[in-house]
């Protein structure tokens, strides 16, 4: 007796067996739902790690600042009068006081043409400008020219030499501008091949009021005459850079300056704190609630931490016995969270007391967390070592992961075979009882008529 083909699960026995079937499935899913809770996890830490890395960059560059001498060492200027000069000071200059006077400020030559007519034109031709023995050509290959084609030409050029053209109620000149000041960027000017007009430019009004021959700084220090042809002076004092800006007297003042220690210690010390509490935040651990952050526990972080402590306490070689071996002697000090604070004044103190001996003392201090934070954050360094080991274990829980729903696909498969077999087996006994009791019944009604 043919019984046909069940095409939805349940149907021919009464069974809820799609419901079965995904029950059963979601305890078949339990292991691929942990692989990925697993791969999460290691997902953050690789977040964390980041991080951490980024706080630890931020550390090198502190450090690094702390062992360059030539970054703390500075020294400033003080000038007595800012409107006769201004200063400034390199790393290997030296104390002292000066008087500088002014004599003459460096000057660009400016040039003017004869007054133009609005109606004048410009023939093709070459201007040629001669500066410090060197000619300098602007061609204009096309006639009838207007006055701003000459500027323009010139400009588009690109020589030491630049120009404009003022307009005035009497008619326009060409203005010719070296672009620096000094003797050596004077400049002349002659024309060939051009018509009359052209040719005229070549020869400057030298009774225009605003007329400028190019002229060199004079400035004497303490004395001594010392010319330039730009009003920055860097040869008469070593690693000071005078600016003359007028004529006058002024004094000059060289000092070191201590600002650039503190604000180096202070980048140092947030730097330092800043990555402690990143370190604290990605491995704490929550009693209440009893979770832990994605590196809770993790073991490169406690080097990391136990690292951090050593550089910081442990004396520098050379150090040993002397007046600032211990950074506290600079005023910085570990609190009991492991962050550093910075007491500025007892820094500033050591700093007027013993320039040298402080700048040593950090150098030494910075070299030693610099190397501490390169071996962790360089390339095949502590970290990336950690992080490369975490993508091999994420790398293999993708693989899992692909053989776990394969195998999930064909035991789903499976068990609706199985359950589809089921209901066409009971539809089977079904369709055999019914047809039994039928049977029956026909062979018991005849009896019960007699």
């Amino acid at each position: 007796m043919a019984t046909g083909t069940i095409s939805s699960l349940g149907i021919g026995s009464g069974l809820d067996s799609s419901s079965i079937v995904s029950q059963l499935m979601a305890i078949e899913r339990r292991p691929l739902t942990a692989l990925n809770t697993k791969e999460a996890s290691f997902s953050a830490q690789i977040s964390a790690f980041g991080s951490i890395k980024s706080r630890l960059s931020d550390l090198q560059t502190a450090a690094a600042t702390l062992a360059d001498p030539n970054e703390l060492a500075g020294y400033a200027t003080t000038v007595g009068d800012e409107d006769v000069i201004s200063s400034t000071a390199g790393t290997f200059a030296r104390a002292g006081s000066y008087t500088i006077d002014v004599v003459q400020t460096a000057k660009a030559q400016k040039s003017f043409s004869a007054l133009q007519t609005p109606a004048i034109t410009y023939g093709a031709g070459t201007l040629s400008f001669t500066i410090n023995g060197t000619t300098q050509d602007v061609t204009l290959s096309t006639t009838g020219n207007s006055l701003q084609d000459v500027a323009n030409a010139i400009n588009d050029a690109g020589i030491d030499v630049q120009a404009t053209v003022v307009n005035g109620d009497a008619g326009s000149r060409l203005v010719l501008t070296a672009k620096e000041t000094g003797t050596d960027n004077a400049f002349s000017l002659s024309v060939s091949g051009g018509d009359a007009n052209l040719t005229a430019l070549g020869t400057f009004d030298g009774a225009h009021p605003n007329a400028r021959a190019a002229e060199n700084a004079i400035v004497t220090v303490e004395g001594e005459t010392v010319t330039s042809q730009s009003n920055q002076i860097t040869s008469a004092i070593a690693n000071v850079t005078i600016t003359a800006k007028a004529v006058g007297t002024s004094t000059l003042d060289v000092a070191r300056d201590a600002s650039g220690i503190e604000a180096a210690v202070k980048s140092f010390v947030d730097a330092y704190n800043a990555l402690r509490n990143e370190i604290g935040a990605q491995t704490s651990y929550d009693s209440e609630t009893k979770e832990g952050k994605p590196l809770n526990g993790d073991a490169t972080t406690r080097t990391l931490l136990g690292r951090m402590r050593q550089s910081i306490s442990t004396v520098p070689t050379g150090l040993s016995g002397g007046a600032y071996e211990y950074l506290f002697s600079l005023g910085v000090e570990v609190q009991q969270d492991g962050t550093l604070t910075l007491d500025t004044s007892e820094l500033n103190n050591a700093v007027e007391t013993d320039f040298d001996g402080v700048i040593t003392a950090l150098g030494a201090y910075g070299t030693a967390m610099e190397d501490m934070a390169t071996a962790f954050t360089e390339a095949d360094g502590l970290i990336d070592n950690r992080v490369n080991g975490i993508e091999t274990s994420i790398s293999s829980i993708d693989d899992q992961r692909e053989r776990l729903e394969q195998l999930l696909t064909s035991t789903e498969a499976r068990l609706r075979a199985q359950f589809s077999a089921l209901d066409t087996l009971i539809a089977s006994l079904n369709t055999t009882s019914t047809y039994l009791t039928q049977q029956l019944d026909s062979l018991i009604k005849p009896n019960s008529n007699n």
